[in-house]
Parts: structure tokens; sequence; C-alpha cells
């Protein structure tokens, strides 16, 4: 967001990857205004948190606040929760880790390499053009 030059609309809050967790941080960001139009939850499990939060305070997603996790989990692709998610490939990064750990134990004093995979948006319910 600062890269684009929307940095001063970008607010952080702490959390622990919960559904409590996503719950609570944005009940905090509830308190304060404006309310945000736009929220990125650290997982899918928080933002569901996050999605329960939204709703018990009187507001819509995606109507008031679009909402967005990061996992793409079973949990998101529920007809009901229908979240918007970051997809990763986790069956390509445990590939890609198991083949690291097998060239460490076959070479112990080959260089680490690092590897970049690329994720994936998954629009679902959760997200529709701001207010």
């Amino acid at each position: 967001m600062r890269r684009l030059g929307l940095g001063h609309h970008l607010r952080v809050e702490a959390g622990d990857f919960t559904e409590a967790g996503g719950r609570d941080g944005i009940r905090r960001r509830l308190e304060s205004k404006p309310i945000p139009t736009a929220v990125f939850a650290s997982n899918d499990l928080a933002a569901v948190g996050a999605l329960n939060a939204i709703e018990e305070a009187g507001y819509a997603v995606p109507r008031d606040i679009s909402l967005v996790g990061y996992d793409n989990t079973a949990l998101a692709a529920l007809r009901h929760i229908s979240l918007t998610t970051i997809h990763q490939p986790r069956r390509r990064i445990g590939e890609l880790a198991m083949a690291a750990l097998l060239r460490r134990v076959g070479r112990p004093r080959a260089r680490a390499s690092r590897q970049v995979l690329t994720p994936e948006l998954v629009v679902r319910g959760t997200t529709a053009p701001p207010p």
C-alpha cells in the first residue's frame, strides 16, 4: 500500500492467527473512525472471526467492508462463508521443502536456495468495490 501511495490508509492490528484473534482485531479497528472499507486478515481462520465480528457490529460484508483471508482453506469455500482469499500452492511448497531437505542431507555444506511461488487471488463473496 505504501508503494502505491496508500500508506496513510494502512492500519495493522496485532493478532494470533485464530478466529478469536481476527474477531478481537476487527473489534478494535471498528472502535476508531473512519471504519475500514477493506480488511486483509492474516489467514482464513482469522478472517472468519473478523467476518462474525463485523456482522455482529451491524456492518455488512462486502457492502460496508470487504474482507480477504489468506490460505484458501476449505473453510473459505463454504457457501455461507464464501471468503475471498489468497491461495498458496501448499502441495508445491511441501514438495520443494522436501527436495531442499533431501539436498541438504545429501550435501550438508551446499548453499541454501530461495524459491518464491506466486500466490493466486480467489475472488468469492466477501469483496466488492468500496461504498
